[in-house]
């Protein structure tokens, strides 16, 4: 291995040959449209739990089985699905204005869309509650069956629908008001479904905005406003758990920019909207804006003052019985009650204890002031407190996954992205409701929902452990060493070099050349890059990998970009990769993404199904330009110099270091490997890509048969 000599750093060099990515309408607008389709179905659909679905597969003493609900479980998951197809399908290349309209107009029509969706029975209980605020009497003293107030509910036409009409108002008096108000504009539930929808077009305002302080994709955003959780839970039913994430994000949008009095009245207002929001307060204490806390505590307290002028604790009455004696769906609550006969006593203690544990360690380990993983950012832990409360609740409906989802869209997880699909298990209750008279969920639905999430939340509490046994980085990352491997690419090299000269973070471009045999070398010193020549064979350590690794190793910037020679960059995709790693220390890496530069279908394919894997699966490949922090991969040894797949061993062991993310960016990529024969080079890819996951999990993949294999068929391929 004989390096160069460093060159001084010279001027950027200005090209007219940057790529420029126009957006690809025409699938993105088929998609809009059947997206539009499936919740226009949903709007009118009726009573989800009437139609049943006959599944395909037959029992000699049964006949076919059927599944509860199961027509409306396919439309959900359908929606689901639809929800990843648009993701990947939203068009790149638009700008910040057009890019926020697009995405807030999609996410009305959607709603609109929904609007006739037949609403939760809470919702008549919603309608109730505003009618006596306005009659000056208190949902909190007198329950909807109270004798006393006979005269009032005779003539309501949604009072003999109220669901447990025994039980007085259960949640904080924030909400109250605002029934009360909405109703004189309109005594219906589609008042009650308007307001509601506001809320949440803010929420996506807010989340759109976060995503672009933190320099990530708006376009994750969609994990939330197409979300069919969202969609059912606020515009379908009318729940209005919308008000508690307007009001979290727009405390973490006013934290990042350190107004402390907003940030306080918002968090204020969001345990005013939803109890469990108070789990949320901790993570946004710290010495410099303590004593604006109490603005939260009086935005808390405030709106109660009405209520306690008699009988305070009657206030909290329905909250205590309900948290005590009322258990469903609750993933670990459910099978610990089962476990002890059906008792609840124990498990709600067991569950208790966990839950206050777990808060616990969380409000040490995530807090952003006690530590440089998570410094001056409450969403990790805001995620981690909600998330442990729905684990550990005795009850949870699917329209409570709404509270953890808009922090989803910030810290992408797959096992709660698919816990949003498997909650449709939920709907066989209401199958079961039509059918048979009980609210129940047999055994193998409440498997069905968690049981898949469960196992992937273990995978992730392990990784998790792993991560806490890696220093987080210290200091701010400026400085952006690239890294291309190469080898005979004198023809594609020039223009590659000078794109990424032209960001300013850049502050050293290593070419490892794997012994080229043009003047693949001399075009990449006369452009300004430091060479690097690296021809050992795939047995002995070399291949591609063995050359990155050997870039890596030299180079001195804080953050390490791998490139391909045959790659055209987008400017300045470096200085967003050094903003997005300092705002976001828990970050250590990720890769870019990019598009095919030719058009065809096939190649739009590749591009989609990039981008899917390497978004929800953290698994990326070469050619969508991998970056990562320099001293935690050196320290922890992390880069595999191995002659092939180390794209992916590298987004694996990355995993075990800190959180990875996907930015849908817009590099582009020579398609010259996969427009001849390009049937025959998928199916090789996929075939190499999946037998190395499998024997990875066994033993120790033989890269270097792989190499010989790939490069071999590559060879046969360019020669025919």
């Amino acid at each position: 291995m004989t390096p160069d000599p460093p060159p001084e750093k010279s001027a950027p060099i200005k090209t007219d040959d940057r790529p420029v990515i126009r957006p690809v309408w025409l699938p993105f607008a088929l998609g809009v449209t059947t997206f539009f389709l499936l919740c226009l179905k949903g709007g009118f659909f009726g009573f989800i739990g009437v139609p049943t679905l006959h599944l395909p597969w037959p029992r000699a003493e049964t006949g076919f089985p059927t599944l509860p609900a199961g027509h409306f479980i396919l439309l959900f998951s359908l929606t689901w699905a639809g929800c990843l197809a648009l993701l990947i399908l939203f068009p790149r290349g638009l700008n910040g204005s057009r890019e926020r309209i697009l995405l807030l107009a999609c996410a009305l029509l959607f709603r609109l869309a929904l609007l006739h969706h037949e609403p939760s029975d809470d919702i008549h209980r919603y309608l109730w509650e505003g009618r006596l605020i306005n009659a000056g009497i208190s949902p909190y003293h007198h329950a909807p069956d109270d004798p006393s107030l006979s005269e009032l509910s005779g003539n309501d036409p949604y009072h003999p629908d109220i669901n447990h009409p025994e039980n007085p108002a259960a949640y904080p008096p924030f909400p109250l008001y605002l029934f009360a108000l909405v109703i004189r504009l309109g005594y219906f539930p589609l008042s009650i479904k308007w307001m509601v929808i506001l809320f949440d077009l803010g929420a996506i305002f807010f989340l759109l905005k976060l995503l672009e302080h933190r320099r990530l994709s708006r376009r994750w955003a969609v994990l939330y406003a197409f979300n069919p959780v969202i969609l059912y839970s606020f515009a379908g039913q009318g729940h209005f758990d919308a008000l508690q994430n307007f009001f979290l994000l727009a405390a973490v949008f006013s934290y990042d920019r350190k107004r402390w009095g907003w940030t306080f009245l918002c968090l204020g207002l969001a345990v005013q909207t939803k109890y469990v929001a108070v789990l949320t307060l901790p993570f946004f204490l710290r010495r410099d804006n303590l004593a604006y806390s109490g603005i939260a505590l009086a935005a808390i307290l405030f709106p109660f003052i009405p209520f306690l002028k008699s009988d305070p604790g009657q206030v909290f009455h329905c909250l205590i019985k309900f948290g005590g004696q009322y258990a469903f769906n609750g993933p670990v609550h459910t099978p610990l009650r089962a476990l002890f006969h059906g008792d609840m006593t124990p498990a709600t203690r067991i569950c208790g204890g966990l839950l206050a544990g777990t808060l616990l360690f969380g409000y040490v380990y995530f807090h952003p002031r006690r530590g440089h993983r998570f410094r001056n950012d409450p969403v990790s832990g805001c995620f981690f407190a909600l998330g442990a409360l729905l684990v550990l609740s005795p009850t949870v409906h699917f329209w409570y996954l709404s509270w953890v989802i808009p922090f989803l869209a910030l810290r992408p997880s797959f096992s709660w992205i698919l816990l949003c699909l498997t909650i449709s298990g939920y709907f066989i209750t209401n199958g079961v409701l039509h059918h048979t008279g009980r609210w129940h969920l047999p055994a193998w639905g409440h498997a069905f929902e968690w049981l898949p999430f469960g196992l992937l939340l273990l995978r992730d509490g392990f990784l998790f452990i792993k991560r806490m046994g890696v220093l987080p980085p210290q200091g701010s990352p400026t400085a952006v060493s690239v890294v291309i491997p190469a080898k005979n690419e004198a023809d594609r090299i020039g223009p590659c070099i000078k794109q990424i000269r032209q960001d300013p973070a850049v502050v050293e471009i290593i070419l490892v050349d794997g012994g080229s045999e043009d003047e693949t070398a001399a075009t990449a010193r006369a452009v300004g890059a430091r060479v690097i020549r690296f021809a050992v064979s795939p047995e002995q350590g070399g291949g591609r990998g063995g050359q990155i690794s050997a870039g890596v190793k030299t180079a001195r910037g804080d953050i390490v970009a791998v490139v391909h020679a045959d790659i055209l960059i987008s400017y300045p995709i470096f200085s967003r990769i050094s903003k997005l790693l300092h705002v976001q220390p828990m970050i250590v890496g990720g890769s870019v993404g990019g598009v095919f530069a030719a058009e065809g279908r096939r190649l739009r394919i590749l591009e989609w199904a990039n981008d899917l894997r390497a978004g929800l699966l953290g698994i990326s490949f070469g050619d969508q330009v991998q970056f990562f922090r320099r001293i935690p991969v050196l320290e922890q040894d992390a880069f595999p110099d191995i002659p092939l797949m180390e794209d992916v061993e590298l987004g694996l062991r990355l995993r075990k270091l800190g959180r990875q993310t996907y930015l849908f960016g817009s590099a582009e990529i020579s398609a010259r490997r996969w427009q001849a024969n390009a049937f025959r080079r998928t199916a090789l890819v996929l075939s190499l890509f999946t037998s190395y996951l499998w024997r990875r999990l066994w033993g120790k993949p033989n890269t270097a048969a792989m190499y010989r294999r790939y490069y071999g068929a590559s060879e046969k391929t360019r020669s025919a």
